[in-house]
Order: C-alpha cells, then structure tokens, then sequence
C-alpha cells in the first residue's frame, strides 16, 4: 500500500512540473495595420468636394445688350413700343410677316419696322426704320429671367432667324451647336431668304448663302461673340464678295435651353459698294 501511494504521488508531482513549465511569460503583440486590404481594418476615404454641373445665371439687370434701350409688347393691344437713343415709337403688329416665333411690327406708314421673339427666359428685338438716307438698323437681346446654365455635356439649339437690310427683310434657320464641357460655341444661319419689306413678297431673284457662325468661347456668365463667314448673295449673275461680320449672344431659360443673340453684316458687291444686314435668332435645345 505504502509504495502504491509513493508511485500515485510522484505522478501528480510530474504531472504539476510539467503544467506549470509550459507556461511562458511572453509579452502580448498587438498588430497595427495602416495598409489596404488588411483582415478586420476598414477603409477610411478621405471627403471628396462636391463637383458642380451648373452655374447660376441672373437676368439681364442693367438692360438690353446692344443698340435699343428697352421694349414693351401689349398683347391685348397689339402695340409694341421701342425705345433707343434719338428713337422712340410705337408700332403695331403686321401678322403677315410673322415667322414662327418672330412677331413682326410696323408703323402704318412703313417707315418703322421690327421683329420681336420672347422666349421662356430671353428675348431679341431687331429694328429697321427712318426716312431715305437715316435709315437705323438697331439689335437688342437679353435675359429676362434666371438661369442655370449647364457645366457638363453639349447640346444643339435650333430655331429662328429673322432680319433687315435697308429695302428687305430676312428670314432663316438658326442652329448653335454648344458644347458646356469645353466652353465653345458656333452655329450657321441656313435657308435665308430676302422679302420686300411692304407685302413679304418672297425675293427668289437674290438667294442668300449660310452664315457660319465661326467657332468662339463660351464665357462662364454664358455669353458669347465671335465673327461670321460666308453669307453672301448668290444670284448668279454677279459674282458677290464674302460678306463681313459679328455675332453676339446668350444662354438662358431656365435650364440653358435657350440661346438668344444677334448678328450683324455687311455685304459688298465687286464694284465696292456696300449694304448692311442685321438680324436676331432665338434657338432653344
């Protein structure tokens, strides 16, 4: 008995030695991970700022843009008043000229005559009157209202054209092809066509080239200007130069959707002798 109970003890006592050996006092590890991808660590972005895809664009405050000082249309009436500096008159509506959105307006007496287009948010006015060797060719435009113009993408605005020399009046389709992203615009007057200013008889004898509206910058308040190609008469029989010229205009409405502008030219007949054309567009996309 006595020697059962020595082996039993010295068993437990190995079996205690050897728990207590496997025991170490190493220190604890922590594992920082600062890098991507490692187990249990989240991904903190950093903010990003927000990237803006438009600009707020206010109305045309300080007035008109170009030669006439302000214009008022009463649709009951018909009558639209026009006033710049050494003019102030009152016309009424001439339904037979109209072209689309163009209204047309004259004096009883002819000698005053003008074309009128009134967007969502724009509008332009081209004047053409005066007795024999005063005739004035005025143009106008602006925004009436606020607008966002957009800072990504393009777009193609299409619409009207309408216009004076000192005899005729002109009409056409406009188109503006604007691309926001790069800041560029440009475009072409297509299908003009003369008309006596009297009747709006249609002049088939004198067709008319495109006006190229040349490629230019489209600045951040949504303006525009730039120069003119082509545009000439092409009847044929003699040989027109190239005519001369300018644009100038907007973006508007409420969501940039339209574009308002005018454009002035002066034609020149090999001879040397010249006459001038001035004329508005309003496009919307």
């Amino acid at each position: 008995m006595f020697m059962v109970l020595r082996i039993l003890f010295i068993c437990l006592s190995g079996a205690f030695l050897f728990a207590c050996s496997s025991k170490t006092n190493d220190p604890v590890v922590t594992n920082t991970c600062t890098t991507v991808g490692c187990p249990g660590v989240a991904l903190v972005e950093e903010p990003t700022e927000a990237v803006a895809t438009v600009v707020s664009l206010a109305s045309s405050s300080e007035g008109l843009s170009g030669d006439i000082t302000s214009v008022a249309f009463d649709s009951a009436s018909q009558i639209f008043a026009i006033v710049a500096p050494d003019l102030n008159v009152q016309m009424n509506r001439f339904g037979v000229a109209d072209f689309r959105s163009m209204l047309a307006m004259w004096d009883v007496g002819g000698i005053h005559n003008a074309y009128f287009a009134d967007g969502d948010g724009t509008q332009v006015i081209i004047y053409s009157g005066g007795t024999a060797g005063k005739v004035q060719n005025l143009a106008s435009f602006g925004r009436t209202a606020p607008s966002e113009m957009p800072l990504i993408g393009s777009a193609q605005f299409s619409g009207d054209y309408a216009g004076f020399t000192t005899t005729r009046r002109i009409n056409g389709d406009a188109q503006l092809d604007v691309d926001f992203a790069a800041n560029t615009v440009g475009g072409r007057i297509t299908d003009r066509l003369f008309r006596l200013r009297p009747d709006n008889t249609a002049d088939v004898v004198n067709p008319l080239s495109t006006i190229v509206l040349e490629e230019t910058t489209l600045g951040t308040d949504g303006s525009f200007q730039g120069v003119t190609g082509g545009g000439q008469i092409v009847n044929g029989q003699v040989l027109w130069n190239p005519a001369t010229g300018s644009f100038v205009g907007l973006i508007g409405g409420a969501t940039g959707n339209e574009a308002v502008g005018t454009v002035a030219l002066t034609h020149r007949s090999p001879p040397g002798g010249t006459f001038d054309e001035v004329g508005g567009f309003l496009a919307t996309r």
